[in-house]
């Protein structure tokens, strides 16, 4: 017999809650003879933009991506270190002319970057060879919306494809993914026109368009940023050169990329309070 909900009740090894799963095609049937041939609106589209809040079994609706947030916490990359491997996520500016150097070697294939997508969902450590920055505990908060990015640094190269992910470190020391950023940086300003980085200058990397959340975080949780370069072998490599990714070959990966990540470099993350 076929299951009537739509939807998986495991994704990534994470069990959602009960309530996210729905009758997606006796929805879809609904909304389209509410759009197309003039039937009732369907009562389960409350307003235009209708989310499932992860972590309780809560329906909720805004009028628009917008409205589903009422404030951002900015929190800055600081250079200042909690552990040997970890830095201080700050919602206090850090000096200005602080940074974290990172190499990476792109001819070198027995290593990896950028262990950015959620799978799994949960996980033990986000420990690699980019960045971790981590918060003071929180207070529980909904964060609700796609965080944002401002991301300054300086590189040897022209190019370069960076990562932000971010993280919920809970109480009792799970990371669960939030959301992510992965991008080019010569796309940055305009995505229709590559316009190449200075070797050697400051450059600021701005994001918004990161995959949506809405997720209840538990009380003395902490926010994690992961950031790194992108460099996996299922990805087409950003050498770094004046050329056309699509056209470098491992030739162009002679000099290592060394980045220089400056500290008053912020995420930006929605909550609605």
């Amino acid at each position: 017999m076929e299951h009537k909900w739509g939807g998986q009740e495991v994704i990534n090894g994470y069990t959602i809650s009960k309530n996210a799963l729905f009758p997606i095609k006796e929805y879809t049937y609904q909304w389209l003879d509410y759009i197309l041939k003039g039937a009732e609106k369907p009562a389960f589209l409350k307003d235009k933009i209708n989310y499932q809040i992860i972590g309780t079994d809560e329906w909720r609706s805004a009028a628009s991506l917008e409205a589903m947030h009422n404030s951002y916490l900015k929190f800055y990359l600081s250079s200042s270190k909690v552990s040997d491997k970890e830095y201080l996520l700050t919602q206090n500016k850090p000096e200005y002319n602080k940074y974290l150097v990172q190499k990476v070697d792109f001819a070198d294939r027995t290593t990896s970057n950028n262990d950015y997508y959620p799978d799994p969902i949960i996980r033990d450590s986000v420990a690699g060879n980019g960045y971790v920055f981590i918060s003071e505990p929180l207070d529980a908060m909904l964060v609700n919306g796609s965080f944002l990015g401002n991301i300054k640094l300086s590189i040897n190269k022209k190019d370069i494809d960076l990562g932000v992910t971010l993280y919920e470190l809970t109480p009792d020391g799970k990371y669960f993914h939030l959301s992510y950023y992965i991008g080019r940086a010569s796309y940055a300003k305009d995505n229709t026109k590559r316009q190449l980085l200075t070797p050697g200058k400051k450059e600021t990397i701005t994001f918004e368009n990161t995959h949506l959340i809405s997720k209840q975080l538990r009380k003395a949780s902490r926010l994690v940023v992961v950031l790194n370069v992108n460099k996996n072998p299922f990805s087409e490599l950003n050498y770094g050169s004046e050329k056309a990714v699509a056209t470098e070959t491992i030739a162009d990966a002679k000099e290592p990329l060394i980045i220089n990540w400056f500290s008053d470099s912020f995420v930006e993350v929605p909550v609605l309070k």
